[in-house]
């Protein structure tokens, strides 16, 4: 089943037309800074991913956060771990792990224990499961740190109705969508 969902969600992707894609991403846009304006809880910096084969657009959201001098990390693989280091501009990206734009050698690790992540996925539901590309990265994340509020990104053909979960999928608390949040859990948040 997750086989064909990938299938079938990368398909939809590749006909995403340009126009349409920018249209939904300065939404998606729209929609984060709305929601992190409300939030209750303190932004300090975002771990943030960039984004790659029609997957829900970062970079107006990356270039919003420099501006708002929001400290922002980038994911790096290493060996079967992702590992986020501090970006401060363009020039600090390259491509990295299958063509995957990544920090270059330079970067700082990022080490704020609290960062909001925002995290991609093939697909996601309503109880806050994310199907991603199997390679299970950002799981093993969240369990080496546990307290990252984490955020979906996805366009509305991505939310499906029910995932197949395995024990160590990694939850999301909510999936942000082009003009629309859905909250499908809550979790314990720092004082």
């Amino acid at each position: 089943m997750k086989k064909d969902l990938r299938k079938r969600i990368r398909e939809c992707r590749k006909r995403i037309s340009k126009e349409e894609k920018e249209r939904w991403d300065v939404l998606l846009y729209e929609q984060l800074i709305t929601l992190l304006k409300e939030t209750d809880f303190p932004i300090s910096s975002v771990y943030l991913y960039l984004d790659f084969r029609g997957e829900a657009g970062t970079g107006r959201i990356l270039e919003a956060l420099w501006a708002k001098n929001i400290p922002v990390a980038l994911p790096r693989v290493e060996g079967e771990e992702i590992f986020f280091y501090t970006v401060q501009g363009w020039t600090d990206v390259c491509p990295g792990y299958m063509g995957i734009e990544e920090p270059s050698a330079g970067c700082c690790p990022a080490e704020d224990k609290y960062a909001l992540v925002l995290v991609p996925g093939v697909a996601f539901d309503r109880e806050g499961r994310r199907l991603g590309y199997g390679g299970g990265y950002y799981d093993r994340f969240f369990v080496r740190e546990p307290e990252h509020p984490r955020w979906g990104l996805a366009y509305a053909f991505q939310m499906v109705e029910k995932l197949p979960a395995e024990e160590w999928d990694q939850r999301v608390e909510q999936v942000i969508l082009p003009g629309k949040v859905i909250e499908v859990q809550r979790r314990h948040r720092r004082e």
